[in-house]
């Protein structure tokens, strides 16, 4: 019991300490937690305390898996791709300062396929979702032919039924993905218009297979939309009015000197696109690894060469 009550009034004792610092002091400690769950437990301390998160201006959330219990032979019907994000919202919703913000939600498409499949998603977009493109390469090579990512070894001889079942399973992918997109967007349109100082904002999936990012004059043109659109008009879906799709068995690419193998690739295209072949492109950050930008090259590709 002693021990008990010394240990309380320790907590006490260092609760108190940091409540005499400066309140500018608490905001630069709180600005490097970032995470969200966290600053959410900083929130709940104190009314004071509570004060001072609500003026951060960077956050980080990473949201939890869906039940992980759940069997793998669950269909991917079953889970919404904002679900994750819809209980957070509240709380993030709060934070009227804030200007950079990173979410990273589990994938709808993720949850049922083997994990060392390859493949990634683009898209293009403003205010309102323009097109969306999903390559998934057999394997990926370097300049020095070295396999990167995938099967180093030759794809055997396949029977036509076989590859057109790894047809199918893809495509199938690819409209999940294009579906966590177009969630994604109105999420991302919501952001902008409950967050007034946002500068940046970008949405990945954990598996950092797509994303979706707003910043510069993309997103002040984002903001003025939301503020004039209506509520139907924001929730309003575009559909693809264009669908193509194929398969190319190898795809050099002469700017990185990388090589990909075996790429099923699936491009859709909203009505009223008036951008060309970069319409599905948006730009990508600075940072982005060889790989990634390996798969940036072949987008372009695909799109000059094999699309019509």
């Amino acid at each position: 019991m002693k021990n008990s009550v010394e240990s309380r009034e320790e907590d006490a004792n260092v609760s108190s300490s940091f409540r005499r610092l400066p309140d500018e002091i608490i905001l630069q400690i709180f600005n490097k937690l970032i995470d969200l769950k966290t600053l959410c437990f900083c929130h709940l301390i104190s009314k004071h305390f509570s004060s001072i998160v609500l003026q951060i201006e960077a956050i980080s959330f990473t949201a939890p898996l869906l039940n992980p219990h759940i069997s793998d032979k669950n269909t991917v019907s079953d889970v919404s791709p904002s679900q994750p994000f819809l209980s957070a919202h509240r709380f993030l919703s709060k934070f009227k300062g804030v200007k950079f913000l990173w979410i990273e939600l589990p994938s709808s498409s993720h949850r049922d396929i083997d994990d060392r499949l390859l493949f990634r998603w683009k898209a293009k977009f403003c205010s309102r979702m323009k097109s969306f493109i999903f390559l998934s390469p057999h394997s990926i090579f370097d300049k020095d032919g070295f396999c990167i990512n995938g099967n180093g070894e030759e794809e055997e001889e396949e029977e036509d039924e076989l590859r057109n079942d790894m047809l199918n399973q893809k495509l199938v992918i690819s409209f999940q993905c294009f579906r966590d997109a177009m969630v994604w967007h109105s999420i991302l349109l919501y952001l902008v218009k409950d967050l007034p100082k946002l500068e940046k904002v970008s949405i990945t999936d954990l598996g950092r297979r797509g994303k979706l990012s707003l910043s510069g004059e993309k997103l002040i043109e984002v903001k003025e939309w939301v503020h004039s659109a209506s509520e139907a008009v924001m929730t309003h879906l575009e559909l693809p009015t264009k669908i193509s799709n194929g398969y190319i068995p190898v795809l050099k690419l002469p700017v990185s000197g990388y090589v990909m193998k075996g790429i099923h690739f699936c491009v859709m295209k909203m009505k009223d696109l008036g951008d060309g072949n970069d319409g599905v492109m948006n730009n990508e950050d600075a940072s982005a690894d060889k790989e990634e930008a390996a798969y940036t090259e072949a987008v372009m590709e695909i799109l000059e060469k094999h699309t019509t």
